[in-house]
């Protein structure tokens, strides 16, 4: 593409509210998340079932960060969103690291999920008897299967933001519909008849100040955090939405209330079906998602399994497809900004996506698939990743908070509501999450960290990589501040 010629540019005005919202949800993948974290999180040092309460509180900073998105892109919508903001309000500098973590994050994302996907889909196969415990396990034919679904959800993502998003809408009502249905179900049935081996529900499990150990905090919202990412990918879509410094900052906000009722009912019912000794096992298991099979089978019936298999595999299809989308309209959005190869700004005419970029990510997700499959000590270190990429979400989420109040700090006290909303709380919000993340890796050690440790690194370098090759303006501009709610002037 001639440097003269301008961007083509993304399908505009395609996706309403409604598409947004479900967007966002599918994102989070409430049932691959409740499937892989909530184990975990029962297992942390001093949760235990206090996992509703951790969620609660989870909740609170992530939304105060969906908040300031809202604010963010009304004034700015970009489809490099975070990336975008820092960039333009606090740093070119710091603005493209912080696009380089997101890029990072997921990609070890997308590299881990289809392994999900492909052992519960090898976990079906199993039950139909139609492979051995041998296959089961065997760790190449799970990276088969791994790359067949990434290559299946990279294809609908270039089909176009259409297709996509209808698919996401098939997923999203099958995840509400079982996990919810299911729970519901589930809680009644212990209020009612009190079956053998299940656990009545106790206040404290939703009561945050029943939580006493901040070390048991800390690494609780790491796991809180990972719960609730992906609904910025709406934000991701702006450009491609109706009312774009609208409509998508809603969904994320409407999206998280959506995500706080299904996470608490679904953990509130595991822990009531679950049995302790069960949760433990299965926090040293190599797939901890049967945690969500062994709740419906008991809690509903053994036809229910299977329901919970389809739920738990179109939820981790669901999540692996959104996390490509915003990943490679990030990487659109730095190509735009000539800091970025200039591949990733190549645009299909006629379907109008970022084709070349999504291709690239995909690949060298796939490439990490079979590399983590094929070396069991890296595949042990990847099977760990969910704490890693707690803390990854946590750095750029604490950063677009932080950005939010830097961006508005002349025009803080035109409304009482702003000085709270566009703020006090997402500063508030992005500094914990920070401080959150720096515990987390300093009390797990070296080892624990070194997927977080190794992408902050690799980041300084190619920043400085990045300023040395660009020859647009871009580490030049001067960073913005808003003079009122409406507008926005350079400062040096």
């Amino acid at each position: 593409m001639p440097e003269g010629q301008p961007d083509a540019t993304l399908k505009a005005g395609e996706l309403n509210l409604f598409d947004s919202t479900a967007v966002a949800v599918s994102s989070v993948a409430p049932t691959y998340s409740l499937a892989t974290v909530a184990v975990l999180l029962f297992a942390t040092g001093g949760v235990g079932y206090f996992g509703p309460a951790i969620i609660e509180i989870s909740f609170v900073p992530v939304l105060f960060i969906a908040v300031a998105y809202f604010h963010l892109n009304r004034r700015d919508p970009d489809c490099g969103a975070s990336y975008s903001w820092l960039s333009k309000f606090m740093s070119p500098y710091v603005g493209w690291f912080n696009g380089w973590v997101q890029i990072a994050t997921s990609a070890l994302f997308c590299i881990v999920a289809p392994v999900t996907a492909a052992q519960n889909t090898l976990q079906f196969f199993l039950e139909q008897n139609w492979i051995n415990n041998s296959q089961f396990n065997n760790l190449w034919l799970q990276a088969v299967v791994a790359a067949l679904w990434l290559v299946f959800v990279t294809a609908v993502c270039i089909l176009g933001i259409r297709w996509t998003t209808n698919f996401q809408w098939i997923l999203v009502i099958v995840e509400y519909v079982c996990v919810l249905g299911f729970s519901i179900w589930g809680i009644i049935k212990v209020a009612v008849s009190h079956p053998a081996n299940t656990v009545g529900f106790h206040l404290s499990w939703i009561n945050p100040l029943s939580i006493k150990s901040f070390g048991a905090l800390s690494a609780g919202l790491v796991l809180g955090v990972f719960f609730f990412w992906g609904w910025d990918t709406a934000v991701n879509l702006n450009e491609e939405s109706k009312n774009s410094s609208k409509i998508p900052g809603q969904a994320g906000v409407i999206s998280m209330f959506l995500l706080l009722l299904i996470f608490v009912m679904n953990i509130v019912a595991l822990q009531m079906w679950v049995p302790e000794k069960e949760f433990t096992a299965l926090s040293n298991s190599s797939n901890p998602t049967t945690v969500m099979l062994y709740f419906a089978q008991h809690a509903v019936g053994h036809w229910a399994y299977f329901v919970m298999l389809a739920a738990v595999l179109s939820s981790t299809v669901a999540t692996t497809q959104t996390t490509l989308l915003p990943a490679a309209r990030i990487t659109l959005s730095m190509a735009r900004d000539r800091v970025w190869p200039r591949l990733f700004r190549v645009i299909d005419p006629k379907r109008q996506n970022p084709l070349v970029g999504t291709l690239i990510i995909a690949l060298v997700c796939l490439l990490g698939v079979f590399i983590t499959q094929g070396n069991s000590s890296v595949n042990n270190v990847f099977a760990k990743m969910v704490g890693d990429v707690g803390v990854l979400i946590g750095f750029y989420y604490g950063m677009t908070g932080i950005v939010c109040a830097w961006a508005y700090r002349r025009v803080l006290f035109q409304k009482f509501t702003f000085f709270f909303s566009g703020f006090v709380l997402p500063l508030l919000s992005g500094v914990g999450l920070l401080w959150v993340g720096y515990q987390v890796v300093v009390s797990s050690g070296f080892t624990y960290s070194v997927p977080i440790l190794i992408t902050f690194a690799l980041g300084i370098p190619l920043v400085v990589l990045a300023r040395l090759v660009t020859k647009g303006d871009f580490f030049k501009t001067k960073v913005v501040v808003f003079d009122t709610i409406e507008h926005e002037t350079e400062v040096g």
